[in-house]
């Protein structure tokens, strides 16, 4: 799978500027991206949910995805 050119430079200047200043507003740009391409695979029980903690000196997201089921493959979404 690709992502586009514009969506990579977007989170990448992101992830470089707030990383550090604002997590949540991280993980709310991460949720925007990924819900779309989520959606494509899989069909949601409800919105994605991605939340961040700090360990060590680290933060680790983790992405949460209920999902009533996986899309057949060769599907087109209206």
């Amino acid at each position: 799978m690709q992502i586009s050119q514009p969506s990579v430079s977007r989170l990448s200047t992101l992830l470089r500027q707030d990383k550090c200043e604002n997590p949540q507003f991280v993980c709310e740009i991460l949720k925007g991206e990924l819900e779309p391409i989520i959606q494509n695979y899989i069909s949601l029980s409800s919105p994605v949910v991605v939340r961040f903690r700090k360990f060590n000196e680290k933060l680790l997201f983790s992405v949460e995805i209920d999902a009533e089921r996986i899309r057949p493959f060769g599907y087109i979404p209206k």
